[in-house]
């Protein structure tokens, strides 16, 4: 039996996006979104992307390896679907942004995606282990190759980074509810103490960590999200390290 919350019967769900209805369908041994010329289909402990091209078809099947969670985009509500293929590192295998803003219909659209998402991570709940949430932030569109994404397991956040030529996401550091932050650098992780959120701040493209007095304890390069995007990260961080 797959690891999906499901009735016996199939239920099917749809919502507006901006490329076209998205559609969910959730049944007792499988999960699958699609969108479009894309399909993706969750079961029997694997991942199968299935795209159509102008010649047939695309078909990608990989086995579920690691923790697979479903985050919102910030600030536009974009939906995604991560999967975590090795210790420390993800890959955005799903991606849906919201329609624009500007029609009279498109709050009824979110609300319909609200509502898809919901449950879509109530089927995937036991594949995200112990996931509370997460978000993603960044630039739109690019199949999210530059969106960071940020998994909160309640006691420890985990932002995911991806680096210059590296097509998924890599742990760039972690903050825990006991203060410490663990970064990921070329030399092993580095470990540091900050003792409220007055010690998570942004300095131009980076977060910065200081000490009580203003002294640097680390910076941590974030040069392809808006300045507000630091800024809505360094808050979270700061959050569960007051937590």
């Amino acid at each position: 039996m797959a690891p999906f919350r499901s009735n016996l019967v199939g239920e099917l769900l749809t919502a507006p996006a901006l490329s076209g209805t998205l559609s969910l369908e959730v049944a007792p041994r499988h999960v699958a979104l699609r969108l479009a010329e894309v399909q993706l289909a969750i079961t029997e402990g694997t991942i199968i992307v299935s795209r159509a091209l102008r010649r047939g078809a695309r078909r990608v099947v990989q086995p579920i390896v690691g923790r697979l969670v479903v985050a919102r985009g910030l600030p536009r509500e974009a939906l995604g679907l991560w999967h975590e293929t090795r210790p420390g590192e993800v890959e955005r295998v799903f991606g849906v942004e919201p329609r624009a803003l500007v029609s009279d219909d498109s709050l009824v659209a979110l609300r319909q995606l609200d509502r898809l998402a919901r449950r879509l991570g109530q089927a995937l709940s036991e594949l995200g282990r112990g996931a509370r949430s997460a978000f993603e932030i960044g630039p739109s569109g690019a199949r999210g190759l530059d969106k960071v994404l940020v998994i909160d397991d309640g006691d420890l956040l985990t932002v995911y980074r991806r680096s210059l030529f590296h097509t998924r996401a890599r742990r760039l550091l972690s903050a825990s509810t006991t203060g410490e932050v663990t970064i990921a650098t070329s030399r092993g992780d580095l470990r540091i103490t900050c003792q409220s959120h007055y010690g998570v701040s942004v300095i131009g493209d980076y977060l910065r960590f200081s000490t009580a007095a203003g002294d640097d304890l680390a910076r941590v390069a974030l040069p392809w999200i808006a300045r507000e995007d630091r800024d809505e990260l360094a808050r979270r961080i700061g959050q569960v390290v007051d937590r």
